[in-house]
């Protein structure tokens, strides 16, 4: 159902010319496949990427408390229809909701801005981290926003709290016209809505203000409020679903169009309309930003982060050692061709180490020093009993040669890679 290279190479497409099968007692892992790091389209790498990020969200917001700074938790959104586009980020083609949204943060929030400058100056505003989200329906199309946690230097008192939502607000709207798009929700009539009349367009609460002011810390540890999950409400969209009735989160979205494709024998519905132009328009949209003077506080601070990059994070290798190394031709022709086969080699192999993983290999009529080999080691190679001394030579040497070059750590690497063997032949 996707389009993008990169994206149906992620644990597909082999880096080498060999994938091989990482153990370690209750986890396991396939490594010298691509991955793609795409935190929006894949739920593998997405997840761990997710992760790790919502951690170090968590861990901010925990040590900011602590040290007595304010923390407000605000959501950003844009008023949409069905009909409108997802649009793109891309240069030269900049259009719909997604620019939008990009163009009215900047408007309204941008550094060098009149609006930021004063939310500084009246607010004590440090910096913020801002994490992008989206979800679809069929009768409310793309919903896009921003999820922001907000620092100041000073948790603010009830008037204040109201104040500081008032002026984000009004720069947000301004930021939205300014950026081509509808007017954002400033007000609202409903009787006992929770907006409290101030409208739906932008929503702020406290963490750490008002009554709860002394016991923060302790509100916010034990999940009072929700404030415990900042993180996750920041970072982890891979476990939201929409929260209106018909809406779909970017995985919900994903299954919907597998399951439309597979029981309209690959015709294309709406559901995979709806997921392919997100595809498309996703690219190049950060999913998580801080600013850098919050970082600078975050350091000054000593709170602790995981400065892992991507590459690191979906790199599962780490403690593992190797029990089965696979030939592109069996990886291809057996294994990434059939469905469901990759996640049962990992699987068997977490629950039953390399006895498992062979009785699986030769389920699927494979055979073990033919088809699939054991590692090579640095003093003599494993072999079966009752292989002689030439056979299990030629394997090793095999082994070898498959894993004798360096194995390219991403999707785009591997491509650059082909492009210069080719010319090279």
């Amino acid at each position: 159902m996707a389009l993008g290279e990169a994206f149906r190479a992620c644990g597909n497409r082999l880096t080498g010319k060999a994938a091989t099968l990482q153990w370690a007692v209750g986890d396991a892992a396939l490594t010298g496949v691509c991955r793609c790091n795409n935190v929006h389209m894949c739920a593998w790498c997405g997840t761990r990427i997710l992760a790790v990020r919502a951690a170090n969200a968590q861990a901010m917001a925990d040590g900011l408390a602590a040290n007595g700074y304010g923390l407000h938790l605000g959501t950003s959104t844009l008023r949409h229809f069905s009909r409108m586009p997802f649009g793109s980020n891309r240069k030269g083609e900049r259009f719909g909701l997604v620019s939008v949204l990009h163009d009215g943060w900047r408007g309204a929030y941008g550094s060098s801005g009149r609006p930021w400058r004063r939310l500084r100056a009246e607010f004590g505003v440090i910096g913020y981290e801002r994490a992008y989200e989206d979800t679809w329906g069929p009768d409310t199309g793309h919903h896009l926003h921003w999820h922001t946690l907000w620092v100041t230097a000073a948790p603010l008192d009830a008037d204040g709290q109201t104040a500081f939502r008032r002026a984000i607000a009004t720069a947000w709207a301004d930021g939205v016209r300014a950026a081509g798009g509808y007017e954002v929700s400033q007000t609202c009539g409903r009787p006992d809505c929770s907006c409290g009349g101030e409208g739906h367009g932008t929503d702020l609460r406290s963490l750490n203000s008002g009554e709860e002011g002394e016991t923060a810390r302790y509100l916010y540890k034990d999940g009072d409020k929700g404030t415990a999950k900042i993180g996750l409400e920041l970072s982890r969209q891979d476990l939201k679903d929409g929260r209106r009735v018909g809406r779909l989160g970017p995985w919900q979205l994903g299954d919907a169009a597998a399951e439309e494709l597979a029981t309209s024998g690959g015709v294309p519905g709406p559901f995979t309309a709806a997921y392919r132009e997100r595809e498309r328009g996703i690219f190049g949209v950060r999913k998580q930003y801080r600013t850098q003077n919050l970082n600078r506080l975050v350091r000054e601070l000593g709170i602790a982060q995981d400065e892992r990059t991507e590459d690191e994070i979906t790199d599962e290798s780490g403690g593992l050692q190797p029990i089965l190394v696979i030939p592109s031709g069996t990886w291809y022709r057996h294994i990434a061709r059939v469905s469901g086969r990759r996640l049962d080699l990992v699987k068997v192999a977490a629950a039953h180490g390399v006895g498992g993983v062979r009785l699986l290999i030769e389920s699927w009529g494979l055979r073990w020093g033919i088809d699939v080999f054991d590692p090579p080691t640095e003093a003599e190679p494993t072999t079966q009993a009752g292989e002689d001394d030439a056979a299990a030579a030629a394997a090793a040497a095999k082994v070898a040669a498959l894993l004798g070059r360096p194995a390219a750590r991403t999707f785009t690497e591997h491509v650059h890679r082909t492009r210069r063997q080719e010319v090279n032949a």
